[in-house]
């Protein structure tokens, strides 16, 4: 995106008056953010995991495509990602347009979110503030699910089964006949999770059978787009998502029969007009989080209602000036015995992006938001960006980038009204991120490709950790400042030998320091590192296509994290291996494909978490049924 020749979308080209004198244009291809984010580093992952594995989640797929730092407690349970060094809770997730972080927790469970084969999945590295709101001072993963009225007819049905009791099926629908468009997606994973694991909280280390560990999860996603008529479109998006899961317990520890329960149901409609020769959206959605928890010992339930709506126009002020203005309220509602009763709140906010191109080879972007929140003070939080091609041929594109933004993250409703522990006075976090960075595009006959490399400092301030308290609980505090700093590095490329022999291929890198100031045995303040944070995290994968044939291999190195604030104790390096093998066959409008899937391929080892297992090597087999037509 960003190496490319870079100007206005062609929707800005539909909001200019007929009468205008149009000037020289190139078009903007991505989601609705990317365009708005020059000087950011942003990608879109391969959808093929998707559609060959409808049901992985999210999870998984930015574990085998990224080298962003997947911290699991365990097969199938609780799973959190974060960006550059900061925390799960410094990471906005976005489906169509609304955060969908948990507001009593501020973070989303990355095993809770197994997107539809339909949807794209977009990351953007480092602050964005003002594109996405609260929460994002690390990054964003954004969701979509794009309206598509191609005339299309398909059905598709997988079943697959594995080691540890595995078993997943998945069934999906689309149609569109060139004003209707509808999709459907429905999947259930369960697995027993009874894997062998070697204990290393136990003197000798002995080998035994996780207990406790198994899950199912049942989702159920449904699209409706209605074309009104060339300028107007509607479209209905739900997704449902129910987990249960019993909660691996620690090594060492003792099975209390923890069990866990999530219940996520999410509903928006849309409108999208052209409307004073610009591009008008509204957006409603209405989302009900529920996350029940029970042991031998404890009853936790927390139920949260939350309601969205945004309301954006963009419009086309010049064929290289693009402006868009919106404005978005949150109101959450949570009932939880934990809060001492009900709690509401109020959230608003208004943005203007801008995107202005005053030359062929520049791109900028200006975008600005404020938001409103009932006892706090968040920040303005401004972002300038900017994309300059240095060097383009015809076969080479040369672009050097850089960006500065603010971020903002509000306390979450745990943070404040958790009893005991919760400290209404706490000061919303806010950061600035730099970053700066080269992209260097190669198309040339049957070989494509792009590397980028990125540079970037992050200080965030009021920093919110939960501490051990001098009355036995823990309690969110605000940290002075945290620092990091940290390189990134990634490179794609592709080689079409013919139209049935294809070969992929790509690496990511990331060198990552985060810091606080802490006291030394001496009282002395030193940098250390924050725990759970790898100083070193490599990632690659390869694709061979030959006919109806391929095989795909994935690797990641993860290099050791600490697993206290005082960088005493810590979590050992490990690399993990996958791989597959699959065949198409066909037979006119009926496609089938045969998958094997190998998972920890060489039987590694490791814990993303200080002592809480993960499955030795394990075997996927499925078999998909597809049939579709093109009208």
């Amino acid at each position: 995106m960003a190496a490319q020749a870079l100007s206005l979308p062609s929707a800005m080209a539909q909001a200019v008056s007929p009468d205008t004198v149009q000037l020289q244009t190139i078009t903007i291809s991505g989601n609705r953010y990317s365009k708005y984010a020059a000087g950011s580093r942003t990608q879109t992952l391969d959808s093929l995991l998707l559609q060959r594995q409808p049901g992985i989640t999210l999870a998984e797929v930015l574990q085998q495509r990224s080298p962003l730092y997947l911290k699991s407690y365990g097969n199938g349970m609780t799973a959190t990602v974060a960006f550059r060094g900061t925390t799960a809770s410094h990471t906005a997730v976005l489906w169509n347009g609304f955060n969908i972080a948990l507001p009593t927790l501020g973070l989303s469970d990355f095993a809770l979110l197994p997107p539809s084969a339909n949807a794209t999945v977009h990351l953007q590295h480092g602050p964005s503030g003002a594109l996405h709101g609260s929460g994002s001072l690390g990054g964003a993963v954004v969701l979509e699910n794009p309206a598509s009225f191609r005339p299309l007819r398909q059905v598709q049905v997988q079943q697959e089964a594995g080691s540890f009791g595995h078993r997943r099926t998945a069934a999906q629908g689309a149609f569109s006949n060139g004003r209707l468009a509808l999709s459907s997606s429905f999947t259930r994973t369960a697995a027993d999770n009874d894997f062998r694991f070697r204990n290393t909280a136990v003197f000798g280390q002995p080998y035994e059978t996780q207990q406790n560990a198994a899950f199912s999860q049942t989702s159920l996603a449904q699209d409706l787009h209605y074309k009104i008529n060339q300028d107007h479109r509607v479209s209905v998006r739900g997704w449902y998502v129910k987990t249960d899961r019993q909660i691996q317990p620690s090594m060492g520890s003792a099975n209390t029969h923890a069990r866990q329960h999530d219940e996520n149901l999410r509903l928006m409609g849309e409108w999208q007009g052209q409307v004073a020769r610009g591009t008008t959206t509204a957006r409603v959605a209405y989302f009900q989080d529920r996350l029940d928890f029970q042991d031998d010992g404890v009853l936790s339930l927390s139920k949260v209602h939350t309601y969205q709506s945004q309301l954006e126009h963009e419009r086309a002020l010049r064929p290289n000036l693009l402006l868009q203005v919106g404005a978005e309220g949150q109101l959450f509602q949570a009932n939880m015995k934990e809060y001492g009763g009900a709690i509401q709140e109020q959230r608003f906010s208004v943005y203007s992006w801008l995107r202005y191109d005053p030359l062929p080879q520049l791109q900028l972007s200006l975008n600005l938001r404020q938001a409103w929140v009932k006892g706090f003070n968040p920040p303005l939080t401004p972002t300038l960006g900017a994309n300059y091609h240095i060097w383009q041929t015809p076969q080479h594109t040369l672009t050097a980038k850089a960006n500065v933004s603010r971020s903002y993250r509000v306390p979450t409703l745990n943070d404040r009204f958790w009893r005991p522990g919760g400290n209404p006075n706490l000061q919303p976090e806010n950061g600035w991120g730099y970053e700066a960075g080269l992209a260097h595009q190669y198309e040339r006959k049957a070989v494509t490709g792009k590397t980028e490399a990125t540079v970037y400092r992050l200080r965030v301030q009021d920093w919110i950790q939960w501490q051990p308290a001098t009355a036995g609980y823990s309690e969110p505090v605000n940290l002075s400042q945290v620092l990091g700093h940290g390189a990134e590095l990634d490179s794609r490329w592709h080689y079409q030998a013919s139209e049935k022999t294809a070969l992929s291929a790509g690496a990511a890198y990331a060198y990552t320091i985060s810091q606080q100031k802490l006291p030394d045995a001496r009282a002395h303040f030193i940098n250390r590192q924050l725990f759970y944070v790898p100083k070193h995290k490599v990632a690659g994968w390869a694709e061979a296509r030959f006919q109806t044939w391929w095989l795909s291999m994935d690797a990641a190195f993860t290099d050791r994290r600490f697993s206290d604030n005082d960088n005493n104790n810590w979590l050992a390096a490990y690399a993990l291996a996958n791989a597959s093998l699959g065949k198409a066959f066909t037979w006119r409008t009926m496609e089938a494909q045969l998958m094997a899937h190998v998972q920890n391929l060489t039987n590694t080892t490791y814990q993303t978490m200080a002592f809480r297992a993960m499955p030795s090597r394990s075997f996927r087999l499925s078999l998909s049924l597809k049939w579709a037509t093109h009208p």
